[in-house]
């Protein structure tokens, strides 16, 4: 009889491990600096608790008592609280920086399973301001708060044989802008 107690006790141990260990999908996520950004979780299951984190940081936890918020993300990041009963377990990240991009993990616990939901971030500042100024022969492009580094390219209308001399200057602010 003590046999069969433990060989039940490994296979449901087994299958705890397993079902804990589940692990949900990816997706991608591209945000406008400075913007509000919508990290998207669903869960259909009733969550216990929920956790957040960014490369080794935890951003919120949340369970039956409330959310839990780190101090470097306090003021920018949320849940939808009153949404989290119905499977929505996104976060809302304001105001977002070039250095919030990444990967990110929704992790959420269910009465019979651990659910793990990756979201990759990428923020785009796009070029919204280009200053062309002709000095004779010179000419310069320029503009600036961009990101990713752009590509820059000449050409002439109509086309022209005459090998253009062009010399490329980027410049990276502390706020990791182009």
């Amino acid at each position: 009889k003590m046999i069969r107690t433990r060989r039940f006790l490994v296979l449901v141990l087994f299958n705890f491990v397993w079902t804990f260990s589940g692990v949900g999908s990816e997706t991608s996520v591209s945000c406008v600096l400075n913007e509000n950004c919508i990290l998207p979780c669903q869960s259909k299951r009733r969550i216990i608790y929920i956790e957040w984190k960014h490369e080794s940081s935890r951003i919120v936890g949340y369970d039956h008592r409330g959310s839990s918020y780190s101090e470097s993300f306090r003021s920018r990041a949320s849940l939808f609280e009153d949404q989290i009963s119905r499977g929505n377990v996104s976060l809302l990240l304001r105001g977002v920086k070039v250095y919030d991009e990444g990967r990110y993990w929704c992790s959420a616990i269910t009465i019979d399973t651990y659910y793990e939901y990756d979201v990759v971030l990428t923020v785009e500042a796009p070029v919204s301001d280009i200053r062309i100024h002709q000095d004779g022969n010179r000419i310069t492009c320029s503009s600036e708060g961009i990101y990713p580094q752009p590509e820059l390219t000449w050409s002439t209308e109509p086309p022209s044989n005459t090998a253009l001399q062009n010399r490329i200057t980027v410049h990276q602010t502390e706020e990791k802008l182009y």
